[in-house]
């Protein structure tokens, strides 16, 4: 197929994506409730060199298999030096946004051709759900990476079975490793449906498949294998509690799904791909032709949308994997979209300043003391606690960043082109505002380094080195954080059944709801994160 009928330089795409992807991608601590208990993992792999059992806080933790704690690890130890500790870890975030970037690009020149690719990153990266998750220390920007090269496998499998077959198995492996079972079956799903087509009844999609099947066992097969050799019941709870009960609900481990959840997620969180992949769809359907284009996109998004809408337990973070596959749909779109009105990019316009002149005042707001009562009121409700701070370096940055992405807006790009790369760089200067002005304000709220720091250990302390504290209540992000920040392992009353001789116990309540006999002792010590109004933690005496 020929190039689009918009080239894009190289040098504007590359700064979109360095403003994109660096902003937000280090300086701040572990926030809860994914980063923190993810960090925890790291801590541990990074530590012992135990790649076989995740461990939380001394216990074993088996919600997912160890690949991105592997990753973080590595990053870890090898930036730590120059960063802290949860920046180091959170590199490997952007290792594999890189790594997806990739395997997109190459799916979008197997499907449509030469230069495509460019595009299928401009629209997943101008994805409105993407920013925020993309940055965070969690395992689903490599289950992401995982589905990225599953679809470069299935785009290319009719015509390069071999180096198709390998990334189809690669990808699958990828999302095996980072969250279970999850992401080859949603690419099994797709890549069996395929078979209904009549182009893919061929012997050359049979040997892909048979060569993605050879090259997706190797690694999964050894971590089960190593789990299962080191503790049978270990590999059960993985495999059983994690994966089958989980799809099934029967484990209580996650957010209930809500009637129609991702019909009401996806049209905020996948904008702007959705109306060019529908676009797509009904271009294909009316004109009969671009199906065998579109049709392994197509497979993977429905296949995954049918497996999330059908399993017990739904976030938006779950729908990340759906926006590779609705990126390369829009490029579809993109494709047969002629000349927008001109009140569209009006529009557009108008609405990114606003949105822009918004971010501004907001961080003003958190850079000065303005003595405005609705100033007053919003940092007072958002960000309780926070004074406010001028940092001159942040607002330097800031209009670095906003001067280049300036450059880029003003790129020559026609029709459709043109609208879909301002939106994708309007966003970028959204999140580079809120990565940079906002961030002090964001992790002053969202940390527990100064709640749990209170409780180290010392001779001056509460808690005395060597004193026994058990625990009720305490969730994993918290458990996770309060040994990185104090030094602590609790002993856990849910676990141990008691305390024991421990001196101390840690409550963690929702605002004041305190259950029976802890509801009659007076607390030593009560305190919260700062821009947490539910959570409350109380230090009781047991001696």
């Amino acid at each position: 197929m020929a190039e689009p009928r918009a080239p894009l330089r190289w040098a504007p795409l590359l700064a979109l994506c360095l403003l994109w992807l660096l902003p937000g991608l280090v300086g701040h601590e572990p926030w809860k409730p994914d980063e923190a208990y993810t960090f925890g993992l790291v801590r541990h792999i990074a530590a012992s060199g135990d790649w076989v059992v995740p461990t939380l806080a001394g216990e074993p933790f088996m919600e997912k298999p160890p690949l991105f704690f592997i990753s973080a690890a590595w990053t870890m130890r090898l930036f730590e030096g120059w960063l802290g500790a949860p920046d180091a870890a959170r590199l490997a975030a952007g290792f594999w946004n890189l790594i997806a970037w990739l395997g997109l690009a190459a799916a979008a020149r197997g499907l449509f051709g030469p230069g495509h690719g460019r595009w299928a990153l401009v629209l997943l990266i101008g994805t409105v759900g993407l920013p925020l998750r993309a940055h965070q220390l969690i395992t689903d920007t490599a289950l992401l990476a995982g589905f990225c090269w599953g679809l470069a496998g299935l785009s290319l499998a009719l015509i390069r079975p071999l180096s198709a077959g390998l990334m189809l198995g690669a990808g699958a492996a990828i999302a095996f490793l980072s969250k279970g079972l999850l992401g080859p079956g949603c690419l099994a799903a797709a890549a069996l449906a395929l078979l209904a087509h009549r182009d893919y009844r061929r012997p050359a999609y049979l040997k892909t498949l048979a060569i993605a099947l050879a090259a997706a066992l190797p690694l999964p097969l050894w971590w089960m294998v190593s789990l299962y050799q080191r503790s049978p019941e270990l590999f059960h709870l993985w495999l059983d509690a994690n994966n089958f009960g989980r799809f099934r609900g029967t484990v209580h481990l996650g957010p209930r799904a809500a009637r129609g959840f991702y019909g009401l997620t996806l049209p905020w969180y996948a904008l702007p791909t959705w109306p060019l992949a529908l676009f797509a769809l009904w271009r294909a359907a009316r004109a009969r032709q671009d199906w065998p284009a579109i049709l392994p996109p197509l497979a993977v998004a429905g296949c995954t949308l049918a497996v999330l809408a059908s399993a017990a337990d739904a976030r938006e973070l779950y729908a990340l994997p759906l926006l590779p596959p609705l990126a390369l749909l829009a490029v579809a779109g993109l494709r047969g979209l002629g000349r927008p009105p001109r009140w569209l990019n009006i529009a557009l316009a108008l609405l990114l300043c606003a949105l822009t002149a918004y971010m501004l005042l907001c961080a003003a707001a958190l850079s000065f003391p303005l003595d405005i009562h609705p100033a007053r009121e919003w940092l007072g409700r958002r960000f309780h606690g926070w004074t406010p701070q001028f940092q001159p370096g942040r607002w330097l940055l800031f209009a670095a960043a906003a001067a280049l992405l300036v450059w880029c807006w003003r790129q020559p790009l026609a029709d459709g082109y043109r609208l879909i790369w301002r939106w994708s760089v309007g966003l970028t200067l959204l999140w580079c505002g809120m990565a940079t002005l906002w961030l002090p304000a964001l992790d002053h709220g969202m940390r527990y380094r100064e709640a749990f720091a209170a409780l180290k250990p010392g001779p001056a302390a509460l808690i005395r080195p060597g004193d026994c504290v058990a625990s009720l209540g305490l969730g994993e992000p918290q458990r996770a954080l309060l040994e990185y920040y104090a030094g602590l392992r609790t002993q856990r009353l849910e676990a141990a059944g008691g305390s024991g001789s421990c001196r101390w116990l840690l409550l963690q309540t929702l605002h004041d709801q305190i259950p029976p006999p802890y509801d009659k002792l007076y607390p030593v010590y009560v305190f919260q994160r700062p821009g947490d109004h539910k959570e409350r933690f109380r230090l009781y005496s047991l001696r």
